[in-house]
């Protein structure tokens, strides 16, 4: 079965070798002018699943970054103007990664970046969660760019689904621009409480108001709320833990370091409705300084990390 975006056709397949790879699947594409490949049998693709998702709340557009270490999907790259969000997948599944085999090649290091519509992606995932085998490759179809997945059902007789994703493929020249931000170390920056928590305070906190204020000091002290001329509510934690950084011991304990910011409750709302993911750590930063004012929250998901980059109201 061939859908979406291309054709529909069923019919019955035979074993599929995990490691065939052809000269056909060279992709020589005329935008970005050189050769490449990009080769991966999909391992855990739930969890693959579940980051898309995630972004997708965010917006439907994204680009995906392939090295030879790790997958990038990003959001909103280069913007402090709205929600900026970059997640991290590793590759090789002897390493806690998402491709039980995976091969790419490049004349840009072996980096290939592709522009996608995430819900597209997110389809093709769902699609390949439960399937025998998955596979995603880069491919050229009448002189357009897919990436396009070989999804084994679980069936009687087996079938295949073929699903072609579009993508643009970013030149080296626009891939090299795609870089996170460097923050630098924060003004403020703690364990958070739980996302659960924090999801159904700002639930609360956005029927009375669409901008939410965040309070945080070094002593462990942070407080979440809004206030308004009909309307004050305020829910505070204490006595939460400061993340070491680079293997530095945790900092001491400063109430005199303190920062507040006000962002949009929407958005606030789509960073904790992370806890469906039962991240391991989430870390709350709040970065001021050189001009630069934000919000950070970074997310760690066992092997995967998730930041989002939140934009302050004035």
């Amino acid at each position: 079965i061939r859908t979406g975006w291309a054709l529909e056709k069923g019919h019955g397949i035979g074993p599929v070798q995990a490691d065939r790879y052809t000269q056909a699947e060279w992709c020589g594409l005329g935008r970005v002018g050189c050769r490449m490949r990009l080769r991966a049998v999909l391992d855990r693709q739930r969890r693959l699943l579940d980051v898309t998702r995630a972004l997708e709340k965010v917006s439907n557009s994204g680009t995906i970054i392939m090295s030879p270490s790790e997958m990038s999907i990003v959001v909103n790259p280069g913007t402090f103007h709205d929600v900026q969000v970059w997640a991290s997948v590793k590759a090789d599944c002897a390493d806690g990664g998402v491709f039980r085999t995976y091969r790419i090649e490049s004349q840009n290091d072996n980096r290939i970046a592709l522009e996608i519509d995430l819900s597209l992606f997110s389809r093709a995932l769902k699609t390949a969660e439960s399937a025998e085998m998955a596979t995603m490759k880069l491919s050229k179809k009448d002189g357009k760019a897919f990436l396009s997945f070989e999804i084994i059902l679980q069936s009687t007789p087996m079938m295949t689904v073929i699903q072609d994703v579009a993508v643009i493929v970013l030149t080296a020249e626009e891939e090299v621009q795609l870089r996170e931000p460097e923050i630098g170390i924060p003004t403020v920056r703690l364990i958070a409480p739980p996302l659960k928590g924090l999801a159904n305070v700002t639930d609360r906190l956005n029927g009375l108001h669409d901008k939410i204020s965040l309070k945080a000091n070094m002593a462990g002290e942070l407080e979440v709320g809004v206030e308004t001329e009909r309307a004050f509510m305020n829910n505070f934690w204490k006595n939460l833990e400061a993340p070491a950084l680079d293997g530095q011991r945790a900092p001491p304990r400063d109430p005199s370091k303190k920062a507040s910011v006000t962002v949009d409750g929407s958005i606030l709302a789509r960073v904790f409705n992370c806890h469906s993911m039962r991240p391991n750590m989430t870390v709350c930063c709040v970065v001021d300084a050189n001009g630069v004012k934000l919000l950070v929250w970074h997310i760690i998901l066992n092997a995967d990390t998730m930041t989002y980059y939140l934009p302050v109201c004035d």
